[in-house]
């Protein structure tokens, strides 16, 4: 057997097998994802519940990997041969809660209550890798070699929007993306993160395409599928949580929003038109903390 990664022309590689049959769902998903990250990177509170969600996501995965690495399991032994700790994204999403100052036990009943495709998505983890282990390679290909590929991107994205991320002005600005950036970072440099991807999809290769049955692997392919769909669910509900929160409250949020669009979109405005608008804005801004500043003392005093 090569011992090197499959081509995409491989047919009997299970990693293409899974690109083949998710590939509706994978465009689906592309989709969302850059309209969402594209749009979140503009906004500090939808980025944020971008991290807090896939915080969750991951940490439930990687919960379910420990336990199955203590097993004398068929699935414990594929896994010790291309699982690392270099591939752990809840240790580095946990730093970047702590760069946004998110404390990590934000998750309570009401959070999770408001967002059902992220419970559903998280309670289908549990259950079908309860009832099926070796479903768990499926995360371990969908999930993980998609931030591979698309982490760089985003990276290059935030690099360009880095207004929302607090207090970094004792940062230069490749220290800001190395100190921002964890959740979509492998390695230190470029070269490292290829030998990393390398690396693993060389094993997962070798280790799936003669130690699983048939079966195992279109039961892989399923849950494949399954994750593109729960994952784009999710990403579609951050969405609508923010537009409907933003939609229904005038306030700093809302305004803040205003404004960071309208850097966004600058280009399209005449530099009058600028002034005009920033100074209702300010105006707009002044009033809302009058109002709010007038709230708090009375009720301090009453």
């Amino acid at each position: 057997m090569s011992e090197t990664i499959p081509s995409p022309t491989d047919v009997g590689a299970l990693a293409n097998r899974i690109n083949l049959h998710t590939r509706d769902a994978h465009n689906k998903i592309d989709k969302a994802m850059s309209i969402n990250i594209a749009f979140a990177l503009r906004h500090r509170f939808i980025y944020e519940d971008i991290i807090k969600t896939y915080f969750e996501i991951f940490s439930t995965i990687e919960n379910k990997i420990d336990l199955i690495l203590k097993t004398d399991t068929q699935t414990a032994t594929i896994l010790r041969s291309f699982y690392m700790d270099e591939f752990r994204r809840k240790p580095q999403l946990l730093k970047d809660l702590n760069i946004l100052r998110i404390d990590p036990n934000y998750v309570n009943t009401t959070w999770l209550q408001s967002r059902p495709n992220l419970q559903n998505f998280l309670n289908y983890i549990d259950s079908e890798t309860e009832k099926n282990p070796i479903t768990i390679l499926a995360y371990c290909h969908v999930l993980y070699l998609a931030l591979f590929a698309g982490g760089r991107v985003i990276r290059s994205t935030l690099y360009k929007n880095l207004g929302f991320l607090p207090n970094f002005d004792h940062l230069t600005k490749q220290q800001m993306i190395e100190q921002g950036t964890n959740f979509f970072r492998f390695a230190k440099t470029t070269d490292e993160e290829n030998k990393l991807r390398w690396k693993y999809k060389k094993n997962y290769e070798l280790n799936t395409r003669h130690n699983l049955t048939e079966l195992q692997k279109l039961d892989i392919i399923n849950t494949a599928n399954e994750i593109f769909n729960l994952n784009t669910d999710c990403l579609f509900e951050i969405k609508d949580i923010n537009k409907n929160e933003l939609m229904t409250k005038f306030d700093f949020k809302f305004l803040t929003f205003l404004i960071e669009e309208w850097k966004f979109n600058n280009t399209v405005i005449s530099q009058k038109s600028k002034k005009k608008i920033l100074l209702a804005i300010a105006f707009m801004q002044s009033v809302l903390f009058y109002f709010f500043i007038k709230k708090i003392i009375s009720n301090y005093f009453t």
